[in-house]
């Protein structure tokens, strides 16, 4: 299936400077929203394939900064998650050994159970994977299945960790009252600490950007986890966006 790369124009973000923004995969048909329902029952990862030919996806974001276009660092995203597709560690490497670019992954984190997807990854300067509360609400999911599923998506980070020595960031969704109790601040807690992560993105969940009291919760969240966690609220540009399931768009 041929499609893309989708290569944006500049864009500042908060919480990774002036970026180009890529979008290397299409949703997956069969999850629009892919940073919902982590936890839930149906749980396994979209299909990885070839959705461009890795020197083409590589050339068009070479043409780009080319062109002039300043960036600090090429971030790959959008509503489908770049580790699908199946160039992705060529892709990394050839804008690394040629345009000397920092390089950023944004992932829902499911694809990161294959070891070979670890070892793809593992190109990039930055891998920002997505951890959500083990309080989640998920369809179909027990609190024992959420927890479980839970541990094993923390396990899959800690063992990229292990394996590479590419930089980790995780991101914390928080919604006022649910993933600001007590419980998911310790599993967060805990989670980190086997994590190791380099950075820490305590950031609004998925529609909870006008909740009353959001500063107040991403605070306390913050507050239990090492100095050099941050709390960001949304900046609005398209590299800092999570929410790309078609029902919550208004």
């Amino acid at each position: 299936m041929a499609w893309g790369p989708l290569v944006h124009e500049p864009v500042s973000s908060l919480r990774f400077g002036r970026v180009l923004f890529v979008e290397l995969a299409p949703p997956a048909a069969d999850r629009p929203g892919r940073y919902r329902d982590v936890l839930g029952r149906d749980s396994r990862p979209a299909e990885r394939a070839h959705f461009s030919a890795p020197e083409a996806a590589a050339r068009a974001v070479l043409t780009e900064l080319e062109r002039g276009a300043a960036a600090d660092a090429v971030v790959f995203g959008g509503a489908g998650d770049p580790l699908r597709h199946r160039g992705l560690g060529s892709i990394l490497r050839t804008l690394r050994t040629r345009a000397h670019v920092a390089t950023v992954v944004l992932t829902d984190g499911r694809l990161l159970a294959d070891r070979d997807v670890r070892r793809e990854v593992s190109e990039a300067a930055l891998v920002v994977a997505w951890l959500p509360s083990v309080e989640d609400p998920a369809a179909g999911a027990s609190a024992a299945e959420r927890r479980d599923r839970f541990e094993r998506h923390v396990e899959n980070l800690a063992s990229l960790a292990r394996e590479h020595p590419v930089p980790i960031a995780v991101e914390l969704p928080v919604v006022p009252g649910e993933s600001d109790s007590a419980t998911s601040r310790e599993a967060w807690r805990r989670a980190v600490a086997r994590i190791r992560p380099e950075r820490i993105l305590v950031i609004p969940g998925l529609g909870a950007s006008a909740a009353e009291n959001l500063a107040d919760a991403l605070e306390r969240v913050r507050g239990d986890l090492p100095p050099r966690a941050g709390a960001f609220l949304d900046d609005g540009t398209l590299v800092d966006r999570r929410d790309f399931d078609p029902a919550e768009r208004t």
